[in-house]
């Protein structure tokens, strides 16, 4: 895992970026390159996985072709690759996916991009054109954003680093997004003239400075062509193989082990490779409420797991949550958790560890899946109904904005939103909607709600969180039931094989609960969560007093609608995330505006292009 920088320029030499506002995401090493006509450039910083050895150091340049790469993820099938490569390489200079990657295009070309498995952000220069190929995967795990402007083309794994040559301007539409869902929202983000690579994408910038974006995922249409047989017994082979592949690493890897079902399937079959060897970590605090470590604890005797219970205090846990502010490289009002787990993770001398992340959006585990289908039904009547029902206010507002005869995919989508059209409208900003991610033709009502869930909540929201904090701690996170082929397969199920378990998350308790304890198999689902209500009224009552305060400051929301906002929260009548997305916010441009527009850029660093 390591960030990324590229700086592109027609007709003059491009401008560097500043590798060490990545430090964080690789403190083992760092590296630049320019091209002999000056026209690009790649900067990198490295956390090294695979290959520890200078070997593997970036940018890597492959010597037959010439070509350039820079690199931040991991390629788990990159062995597969190399003897598919066979003979028409060179000597191998080193073991990593990096020198694997840039063989692979030098043979390949684009269609590399198919046969890659992983999560990966990388730019690759093609010498033989003189341009910039830039990509991402293909559920956006690994995250890739761009700015053109007066001074070039510029593109970073961070958004901060863009902000030395491009001036951070508030965008009304980016932060009515920000604001309907808690983060975010790809590609258009929350500052003009900045863009996230959109997740199965890749952009190439010609030597004129013409930039072309192309797909290469999803398919038009997945479905039909998933193999025969008990399903509940295919995904498990399926999950089996994407555990084993997601261990590949020269470092130990470890298992975030909250005592879940997710996290409890990944421990049990990365225990299978490293019997008696395999490290768990599981993190709670003095809040009895909102303890996991029993259940944590029984899947680790079971599988005789390294294990750490890690328990915080109170008080570390809020300096955690106040210093994981100041780290954000975009806001986000759900981030601080992962921040709290990563750091107290890395600290025990981690590098790489595993999540159950996507586990909910594939299987179901979300209340949407039970709730989208009533909604169908209620989009269909007339709004003045809800409030003649006797609902509750907060309650009708939201039902009143429910996209009259809305598909399933936008009602899934809909159902995630913080921001009622009219608290928008009250603070003077539009109320469009975002729109859904175009899926691949899905039949039956499940998948369209899963393809809701990984491409909207999980992707701009927990995966973006998950990188932002966990490479603020640098610590590698790798999500197995993100495997790309086992979410083709689930995907493209029929609807009665999803529906057939009653259970949440059936067929995934079909494929694996042999291997969880009973007292796991039969738990309320509850994840590592905080008492973020209580401490926005008690301990971090200063923190929110501050967040709201540079929110009417610095952007065109009013006094008067966050003291309204306010008094909801503090009536019980709001919950505490739509007040919390506010601070964060607040927090997140004191710091932005705060920073020196456009410094001079620093030199280039030699030429060895």
């Amino acid at each position: 895992m390591c960030g990324i920088l590229i700086s592109a320029r027609s007709g003059a030499p491009a401008l560097p970026l500043d590798p060490r506002q990545l430090a964080h995401r690789g403190p083992d090493g760092s590296g630049e390159w320019q091209s002999t006509d000056g026209g690009c450039w790649l900067g990198h910083t490295r956390l090294a996985i695979l290959d520890l050895s200078a070997n593997g150091a970036q940018p890597m340049v492959d010597r037959g072709t010439g070509n350039v790469v820079v690199f931040n993820g991991e390629i788990y099938n990159h062995l597969e690759l190399r003897r598919a490569l066979g003979q028409t390489r060179h000597e191998w200079r080193s073991t990593n996916d990096t020198e694997t990657l840039l063989a692979a295009y030098g043979q390949w070309g684009l269609r590399t991009l198919q046969r890659l498995k992983g999560m990966f952000a990388f730019a690759i220069y093609d010498a033989a054109q003189r341009a910039m190929l830039l990509v991402r995967d293909r559920l956006g795990i690994k995250p890739l954003y761009y700015a053109q402007t007066k001074h070039g083309f510029f593109a970073s794994s961070e958004v901060r680093p863009l902000f030395d040559v491009l001036r951070p301007v508030l965008s009304p539409e980016g932060l009515s997004a920000y604001l309907q869902w808690g983060a975010c929202q790809d590609p258009n983000l929350l500052f003009s003239g900045v863009s996230a690579l959109p997740a199965g994408h890749w952009l190439r910038v010609d030597a004129g400075g013409s930039i072309t974006v192309g797909r290469y995922w999803p398919p038009e249409n997945l479905n039909g062509h998933y193999p025969a047989g008990e399903p509940a017994v295919e995904t498990r082979r399926r999950l089996e193989k994407a555990v084993q592949e997601h261990l590949l690493a020269d470092v130990p890897v470890a298992v975030l082990l909250s005592g879940g079902t997710d996290s409890s399937v990944i421990t049990a079959l990365a225990a299978r490779k490293y019997p008696g060897q395999l490290h768990t970590f599981s993190v709670g605090f003095d809040e009895e409420a909102f303890d996991e470590s029993p259940y944590a604890r029984a899947v680790a005797e079971r599988y005789e797991t390294r294990h750490r219970a890690i328990r915080l205090t109170e008080s570390e846990v809020l300096a955690s949550v106040v210093e994981g502010l100041g780290r954000m490289d975009l806001p986000s009002s759900d981030a601080l958790n992962t921040y709290v787990v990563c750091t107290a993770i890395a600290a025990q001398g981690i590098k790489v560890a595993l999540s159950g992340l996507g586990g909910d959006e594939l299987f179901g585990g979300y209340p949407s899946f039970r709730d989208v289908a009533w909604l169908r039904r209620l989009a269909c009547l007339p709004r003045t109904l809800f409030s003649a029902a006797g609902l509750v206010s907060s309650l009708a507002r939201r039902l009143a904005d429910m996209p009259p005869g809305a598909d399933t995919l936008t009602l899934a989508a809909w159902r995630r939103r913080y921001w009622t059209d009219a608290m928008l409208a009250s603070a003077g900003l539009s109320c469009a909607r975002q729109t859904c991610v175009s899926p691949p033709h899905l039949a039956g009502g499940f998948a369209p709600i899963s393809w809701a869930e990984l491409t909207g909540y999980m992707r701009n929201t927990l995966l973006r969180d998950s990188d932002q904090m966990s490479m603020a701690a640098s610590l590698e996170l790798r999500v197995p039931f993100l495997d790309h082929e086992l979410v083709e397969y689930v995907l493209q199920l029929p609807e009665a094989e999803m529906r057939r378990w009653p259970r949440t998350k059936g067929l995934l308790l079909a494929a694996c609960a042999p291997l969880l304890p009973e007292n796991v198999y039969n738990r309320r689902k509850m994840g590592f969560c905080l008492p973020m209500d209580a401490w926005t009224r008690g301990p971090l009552r200063s923190v929110v007093e501050e967040g709201l305060a540079q929110v009417t400051a610095l952007t065109p929301i009013s006094q008067e609608v966050v003291k309204n906002m306010r008094a909801l929260f503090d009536t019980g009548a709001l919950h505490w995330t739509r007040l919390w997305s506010l601070v964060v916010l607040g927090h997140y441009l004191r710091k932005t505006f705060c920073r020196q527009s456009a410094p001079i850029p620093r030199p280039a660093s030699p030429s060895i292009g």
